[in-house]
This record gives C-alpha cells, sequence and structure tokens, in this order.
C-alpha cells in the first residue's frame, strides 16, 4: 500500500468518526512525518509498547 493510498483509509475513517476537516488536517500532519521518519517496522515496534490509558 502506498503513502498515498493509506491516508485515504485514514481520512476516510476520520471522516466516519466524525471528524471535522480541522482536525483531519491536524492528524494527517502528524502521520506523514512519522512515515517519513521511521520504517514500517520501527513504528511497528512503537505501537506495540504504547499503553492507552482510560
Amino acid at each position: 500500500m502506498t503513502q498515498e493510498q493509506f491516508m485515504r483509509y485514514v481520512e476516510l475513517a476520520l471522516k466516519n468518526l466524525g471528524h471535522n476537516q480541522a482536525s483531519r488536517y491536524n492528524i494527517e500532519g502528524e502521520i506523514y512525518p512519522v512515515m517519513q521518519q521511521y520504517s514500517e517496522a520501527q513504528i511497528t515496534e512503537k505501537v506495540k509498547t504504547i499503553s492507552f490509558k482510560k
């Protein structure tokens, strides 16, 4: 999957979750640099260590 295809999936998911245009822009603005900075394997490892606390 290309970066462009992935970002289309992200945009659709954010729309489905009710995010407005500004919110989608901010989230996508965070995703692009991460995708440029880290490899897929590095991102996978980072996600595994994240703890979503309530």
